[in-house]
């Protein structure tokens, strides 16, 4: 008897303390009606842990099932919520009261709409603007193949596209479809230390992880680029120098230099390595009162000496070596040269200004002027730009118009090319080529300062300073230019600098408040540490 009074007693304080609970969980969550949040027996986690349920096993329960696509189950739909909100039926949201609520309406006569179908307008907006959740779905391959399935074999199926690496585009050849560009801001590129005046210059590393920035503040900052912190690694300060423009270089022996310039009459080459910056002086024999813009042979080319090529006054263009850092040569345009490029063998140089011409120059051939280029329409041409492949070139205009033209336009890049030397002129030893351009994009209306291919060419970025948010993308090879993005509540300020990284998964964009605004696009991988 004694024992049955003590085990009463243990009882009537289980049932004491269960009753406690739940009127402590009524307080805290309200009136459930009968669902308790209290369990009053062992708990089954459905398989999780590949165990079954002990409370099934001491009740004599058969083994349980799981229904989530095994074949075990009855079911084959999707479960239900476990937990629905019946005060959904109820309520009635006014979509217009609220600004970021109109878009959901359909018509002008939705204005109050009850909770199911704004639950449902929510749904469709969130799944219509992010669109890349193809992740968390189980295709019919992954679905039960005839074993039984527990929750976490589920679990480990769903999530194993999670890890699944996918270097875009440019890893898998394929093409970028026209049209639409799914691009989504992270954090800048310079959210570490912002420059405190207008960015010049903004530049992927070949390793697409290392990025630079520089601008009239003098400061030539460094940043580790992973998408998500973007910390700063270093930074230089030039006291005698507002940079204009910086950029990756090598000398020949690795890729480990930057190179800087402004309106002096001397540049600046930082060795990454060493952590040394070295003064140039000015250029022996050359009249140049200032080398802020030039042009630097492309990453990745092989050339025991890289040349860079300023553009000085009145049509003249200094070539410098890198190894030597002494002048080798030049070359001379007629008019004013406002823009340059090397092709993407740099074996050519492209230069182009103030008589709507663009003059090829051949450096193996002491530096000749193979080719002349009149601009369809352009009286002053204000940026060039070649594509990594050489299949496209495009031209800006002082009037805001970009023409793109097939890199076979020109004559000299023709494969196959057997009248090589007809037409040209001997004294001048170039040749005169009217062209027509591919397409004409007339979608900026001021004077274009910047244009940037992608690494695989597909895309091009044209800008201008002159006019807020003037940034265009432009798909390739079709020549047209993406609807969606940037749309008119892009964040960009005025442009001033572009810059793609070299797999094409990440847009730096450099604006005059100094700072560089990183968007991934989502086509390409970011061959960073993101991927890792």
């Amino acid at each position: 008897s004694t024992a049955g009074s003590s085990s009463d007693l243990m009882s009537s304080r289980r049932g004491a303390s269960k009753g406690e609970e739940r009127a402590l969980a009524s307080k805290l969550f309200g009136n459930l009606g009968t669902v308790s949040l209290v369990a009053d027996g062992a708990v089954d986690d459905g398989g999780l842990f590949g165990k079954a349920s002990v409370s099934a096993a001491m009740r004599g329960g058969a083994e349980p099932t799981s229904t989530i696509g095994g074949a075990g189950g009855t079911d084959d739909t999707q479960p239900s919520g476990v937990w629905e909100d019946p005060d959904d039926l109820t309520i009635t949201v006014n979509v217009t009261r609220v600004a970021r609520l109109r878009k959901l309406r359909t018509g002008e006569a939705d204005v109050n709409l009850d909770g199911n179908v704004y639950q449902a307008r929510v749904r469709k907006q969130h799944k219509r603007i992010h669109q890349r959740t193809d992740w968390a779905t189980v295709g019919e391959d992954q679905k039960g193949d005839g074993k039984e399935t527990t929750a976490l074999t589920h679990l480990l199926k769903e999530g194993g596209a999670l890890v699944d690496e996918d270097g875009g585009l440019a890893s898998e050849g394929r093409t970028l479809p026209q049209g639409s560009l799914e691009a989504t801001r992270v954090r800048d590129a310079n959210a570490a230390e912002p420059s405190n005046a207008v960015l010049r210059s903004v530049e992927f590393h070949a390793n697409g992880a290392l990025f630079l920035t520089a601008g009239l503040d003098k400061t030539l900052r460094l940043f580790d680029i992973d998408g998500t912190n973007n910390p700063k690694t270093s930074s230089v300060f030039f006291d005698d120098l507002p940079i204009h423009k910086a950029t990756f270089s090598n000398n020949g022996m690795r890729d480990a230099t930057v190179l800087l310039s402004g309106r002096r009459k001397y540049f600046y080459v930082y060795d990454l390595h060493k952590g040394a910056v070295e003064r140039v002086a000015p250029l022996i024999g050359r009249g140049e009162k200032s080398l802020e813009s030039f042009v630097c042979q492309r990453q990745g080319a092989v050339h025991n000496d890289p040349i860079v090529a300023f553009l000085g006054a009145d049509g003249h263009v200094p070539l410098v070596s890198l190894r030597s850092k002494s002048c080798v040569g030049s070359v001379k345009m007629n008019g004013t040269c406002r823009s340059a490029s090397f092709s993407g063998d740099g074996n050519y140089l492209l230069t182009a200004g103030g008589d709507g011409g663009t003059y090829l120059w051949d450096l193996r051939n002491q530096n000749r002027c193979v080719e002349r280029v009149v601009d369809d329409g352009a009286l002053t041409v204000t940026a060039l730009a070649n594509s990594p492949s050489g299949a496209h070139c495009a031209m800006g205009s002082d009037a805001g118009v970009v023409n793109v033209y097939k890199g076979d336009a020109f004559k000299t890049f023709r494969k196959g090319n057997a009248d090589v030397n007809k037409n040209i002129d001997q004294n001048t030893m170039q040749r005169s080529t009217r062209i027509t351009p591919e397409k004409a994009l007339m979608n900026l209306t001021t004077s274009v300062d910047n244009l940037s291919f992608n690494g695989d060419g597909q895309m091009l970025a044209m800008s201008s300073r002159l006019k807020r948010d003037a940034l265009r993308i432009v798909h390739l090879p079709s020549c047209t230019v993406f609807s969606n993005w940037p749309s008119s509540k892009t964040p960009l300020h005025y442009v001033w600098c572009t810059a793609f990284s070299p797999t094409g998964g990440y847009l730096a964009v450099g604006n005059a408040r100094g700072r560089a605004l990183l968007y991934r696009i989502h086509a390409y991988g970011t061959g960073g540490k993101e991927e890792e």
